[in-house]
């Protein structure tokens, strides 16, 4: 089976070499490193990944929205940099006052990464004004109505909205969520309640966003998970290569 990981970062504790070699042994062919605003995990860190392995590893940058200028998106796509990737802002992800980033992110074609649901603690220095509750899957409609040519991937489907997720996923044809994290048994959960209603497997990207020791585990859950679910072949084919595939090449939407 083809495999892409649409959500990864840069193994801090294991190092790239590791990442490089359990891709290698699990079957990985493309991976989607997503920089934070992290020591090690910053964009200086993935372009460096992303050169030294082109073929498998697609940069996506990370943009702060309360604090870069949105120029920055094309200093982004002149590197090499695939997408972008976005968290934590101050203001919901709706809100205008974000929307000239969006119009560039549009204008190169640049898919982008955004965290939604539940945010874990100590991704920036000070949490001052960060709630997860600005990170809501509904807020991905309104960027993907006001800007059609947008690819948006909603992180970990959402959770704990995962339904909303879902529903977000069904009306709008350039919103996609990946099933990454540690809340699979949840998300799993919502797959079995919605798919085949209003979860299409032509909306779902495989991801791990966890350390290479865990790839394998990864993928062997879902390979043993979703047939259970009602995925076909075709759908595992979709989930864990196809969708992602094209959102690389352009002709996913």
């Amino acid at each position: 089976m083809r495999i892409i990981d649409a959500h990864v970062h840069f193994p801090l504790k294991s190092g790239l070499q590791v990442l490089i070699e359990s891709y290698d042994k699990v079957g990985v062919e493309k991976c989607f490193m997503c920089s934070l605003p992290r020591s090690g995990q910053e964009n200086a860190a993935v372009e460096g990944a992303m050169n030294e392995y082109p073929d498998l590893i697609k940069g996506f940058a990370y943009v702060d929205l309360d604090v870069d200028e949105a120029e920055k998106i094309e200093s982004f796509y002149s590197r090499g940099f695939t997408g972008i990737k976005l968290i934590t802002p101050q203001k919901s992800y709706e809100w205008e006052g974000y929307f000239a980033f969006y119009e560039r992110i549009e204008k190169y074609k640049m898919p982008v990464i955004l965290h939604t649901g539940i945010v874990t603690r100590g991704i920036k220095i000070t949490e001052k004004g960060i709630t997860s509750s600005k990170m809501r899957p509904v807020y991905l409609e309104t960027i993907a109505r006001s800007f059609p040519k947008i690819v948006l991937i909603g992180a970990h489907l959402g959770h704990p909205w995962c339904e909303e997720a879902a529903v977000v996923s069904f009306h709008n044809s350039n919103v996609y969520f990946d099933v990454s994290g540690a809340h699979t048994f949840y998300v799993a959960q919502t797959i079995q309640s919605r798919f085949g209603y209003d979860l299409k497997s032509s909306k779902l990207l495989f991801g791990t966003d966890s350390s290479p020791e865990e790839f394998q585990k990864n993928i062997n859950y879902w390979q043993m998970v979703l047939p259970q679910l009602g995925f076909k072949n075709e759908d595992l084919g979709l989930f864990f290569y196809e969708n992602a595939s094209k959102i690389l090449s352009g002709t996913e939407n």
